[in-house]
């Protein structure tokens, strides 16, 4: 039985949907239902279509050239329109008026819908009324794909076609959408709420009733989420979220839903391969710059390039992913999870130069008016701990660390900083013993005090030479007896010279201890009551750990 625009009318599924021409003629037969998207648009219909539009499209149009357009569609034998005037609606050209005017005199109806309803409700209850299920669907997915694959039209950069995307399913299935990176952390949203994603301990696998190649979930929150995980080229994953506040989802829900992630599937690996490109060219800039490679007119060149400036203060940062085995050999996995800890500090650096070399993140940072090095290393503390955060989430046990070099005047120098934010992580174990804390992992290298003096010294006998003779006297009882006496030295000067403390940091008893510290006494002849003496000891000991990297 024909479907009718009468019939469209008197169902009250839309209460605000208005006719303003034509009350004889509403026995039109709806055939089929599209929105005009182009201004040609007669071209592809196939006849007594019900066409939805705003009018943007034929903004720039003469009134003749409109006119010539309605013409066409006349022959199509449209069944009516339904129309919604568009924010920016004052034009040159009243479409508006032309197109009453137009269908008054052709007997064809016009509906008008208020400016925040959205088409593709009127389009999902129109199409299950014209055709059956199957068929619907169909239909659906074709409408759905033409519209959601424009996108990839709009917009120069990874954000925009993103979020129009996100935006177009959002008015499709009447429901918001975001997008979490892996980390779960928000990449966009139709939503103010830009808040981590928390997969819930009801999460569960669903299978909607369409044929799909991807992978579901749902949990059940305030109101119940529905989870699509989309991979971009087997390395990356980020996930759809669409959260059921509005109305639940429904079969064509599925089918605009499946042509979204398809879509964003296709974009997300376009960007991949753009900014792979354009990382690989910097980082080839970058490199050769931060280590002292291109000198004269090929700085200035690599400096204009990425917008360095002569006069201006920098600091290189170095982020350092430590293996897990002691052949320092980085399998596979801890390659990929250093590309995902490169994509996070990208994120939270956007305006920074950042580039990867295989395990190490490098960061050129320009020091703004009224940056303090302490301020600048106590963004790096968040950064950390930002990071480490999502390691965790991740069930990863990677070694993270940030050295910060030098400040240096100018591009110039910045082989220098280089240099300092690597010897930093390089001394990481030694600044924990330094300043009694485990767990430091971000430092600059003004933390290094007056050892900078001795980290210019490259022979490891020579560093050897500043060491006290009492300490050396022990590195060689430790050596030939695989004895522990500097390893015990340490932990008593740690715990406050606290024989107690020493011992329980030990893990062995207290007799052990004194023994031990007795022996000490013999060997090395130091004096624990003489403050100097104890000094020049801590100093040494940190020599012999700076020694150790050489």
């Amino acid at each position: 039985m024909a479907y009718t625009v009468k019939q469209l009318l008197e169902s009250k599924q839309f209460p605000d949907m208005r006719l303003v021409t034509c009350k004889e003629n509403l026995n039109q037969e709806i055939k089929g239902i599209r929105i005009i998207e182009i201004e040609d648009m007669e071209r592809y219909l196939t006849g007594g279509e019900l066409l939805l539009t705003n009018m943007k499209v034929y903004f720039g149009e003469t009134d003749r050239e409109f006119r010539k357009h309605l013409n066409e569609l006349e022959k199509k034998q449209v069944s009516g329109f339904i129309i919604k005037q568009h924010p920016d609606m004052v034009q040159k050209v009243n479409y508006y008026d032309i197109l009453l005017k137009f269908c008054s005199e052709r007997n064809i109806p016009v509906i008008e819908i208020s400016e925040d309803e959205y088409y593709w409700g009127i389009i999902k209850y129109v199409i299950l009324q014209i055709y059956d299920e199957n068929i619907a669907r169909l239909i659906y997915f074709k409408l759905t794909h033409d519209n959601i694959s424009n996108m990839l039209l709009d917009g120069e950069n990874f954000e925009d076609p993103t979020k129009n995307i996100l935006f177009l399913l959002s008015s499709m299935i009447g429901n918001p959408v975001a997008l979490y990176y892996s980390n779960l952390t928000c990449c966009a949203s139709t939503t103010q709420d830009l808040s981590d994603f928390v997969f819930e301990k009801n999460v569960e696998k669903y299978k909607p009733d369409i044929v799909t190649r991807f992978e579901y979930k749902k949990q059940r929150k305030e109101h119940t989420q529905y989870i699509t995980k989309i991979h971009v080229l087997g390395r990356v994953e980020v996930y759809l979220v669409v959260t059921e506040v509005n109305m639940p989802l429904t079969i064509l829900d599925y089918m605009a839903l499946e042509n979204a992630v398809f879509t964003l599937q296709y974009s997300f690996m376009e960007t991949y391969a753009r900014n792979e490109i354009e990382k690989k060219y910097q980082r080839d800039i970058e490199y050769s710059l931060l280590n002292g490679l291109l000198t004269g007119d090929e700085l200035s060149k690599a400096a204009r390039m990425l917008k360095l400036e002569d006069t201006d203060q920098y600091c290189v940062v170095s982020f350092h992913t430590i293996s897990s085995n002691s052949e320092d050999y980085y399998t596979k996995e801890e390659l990929e999870e250093i590309g995902v800890i490169e994509g996070e500090i990208q994120r939270l650096l956007p305006d920074e130069h950042i580039y990867r070399n295989l395990n190490q993140i490098v960061c050129i940072h320009e020091i703004k008016p009224g940056e303090t090095q302490a301020g600048f290393r106590e963004e790096m503390e968040k950064l950390y701990q930002t990071v480490q955060k999502q390691i965790f989430h991740r069930n990863k046990t990677t070694d993270f660390q940030i050295g910060i070099g030098s400040i240096v005047n100018g591009y110039g120098d910045l082989k220098k900083s280089f240099k300092d934010s690597k010897k930093i992580i390089d001394y990481m174990d030694m600044l924990r013993y330094l300043y009694g804390d485990k767990n430091i992992s971000v430092a600059d290298f003004s933390k290094l005090g007056f050892f900078q003096i001795f980290e210019k010294i490259q022979n490891r006998d020579e560093l050897m030479e500043y060491v006290p003779e009492s300490l050396v006297k022990l590195y060689w009882y430790d050596k030939e007896h695989d004895g522990e006496l500097i390893e015990t030295l340490q932990a008593y000067l740690d715990c406050d010279k606290s024989a107690n403390k020493a011992a329980e940091k030990l893990y062995v008893n207290y007799r052990t201890l004194s023994g031990r510290l007795k022996k000490i006494r013999d060997i090395s002849g130091i004096d624990f009551k003489n403050s100097a003496e104890m000094l020049a000891v801590r100093n040494g000991i940190v020599l012999f750990k700076m020694a150790e990297t050489l």
